[in-house]
This record gives structure tokens, C-alpha cells and sequence, in this order.
């Protein structure tokens, strides 16, 4: 998990990383990236990534570093990889508590 709300950069990962498509960006992300807002603030770690298919849309799960809430991020909010681990996605951290992203208890057990 990130120690700060502003993840690092690593130096060994180009700084920003954009895809053509939305399978290559899933296949990119690993476990242990952060998950960042559009303003570059960790909110999540990445748990898995659940790829698209029977008309399912591909989502990361995330676990919240607040308080280890799981959350299911749609790709297609998705952005960019920034510095190799930073999963930057399309809303600033003021509002994204309140996206609907949170998985359900029944859905954990």
C-alpha cells in the first residue's frame, strides 16, 4: 500500500504509459499497483483484474488503503499507467468515494 496519498515515481518504468487498446491496459495492470485519481492521489491498492467477456465490461478490484473496502473500477475510466504503478483513472479524489465502485458484502463472503 502507499505510505503517502501521492505515490512515488519508480525510475525504472517510463513515466507515462498509454494503450491502444482496452485489453492491453488490463494486461498491464498487475497486483500491488496503486490505484490513483485523476489529481495523482493513491486511493487504492490493485487486488486483480477481472478481463471482459460474456458482454461483462472489464473492471480493476481494488482494495481502498481508507478503509479496505473492495471496489470494482470500470476500464473504461481508466486513463494511464503513470511511473509503472500508478493506475490513474478519471475522477478527482473529492468525488470518488461516491461512484457506486464498492463491491457488495455478499459478493466478498
Amino acid at each position: 500500500m502507499c505510505k503517502t496519498d501521492v505515490p512515488e515515481a519508480r525510475s525504472d518504468e517510463p513515466d507515462v504509459q498509454t494503450f491502444e487498446t482496452v485489453d492491453a491496459f488490463l494486461d498491464a495492470i498487475r497486483p500491488g499497483m496503486d490505484l490513483c485519481t485523476s489529481d495523482l492521489t493513491g486511493w487504492a491498492e490493485v487486488q486483480s483484474v477481472i478481463t471482459p467477456g460474456g458482454g461483462e465490461p472489464g473492471k480493476v478490484v481494488g482494495r481502498v488503503h481508507a478503509d479496505g473496502r473492495l471496489v470494482h473500477v470500470p476500464a473504461d475510466v481508466l486513463i494511464e499507467i503513470r511511473g509503472g504503478h500508478c493506475v490513474r483513472f478519471d475522477r478527482v479524489r473529492a468525488t470518488v468515494d461516491k461512484q457506486g465502485w464498492e463491491v457488495p458484502a455478499a459478493a466478498t463472503a
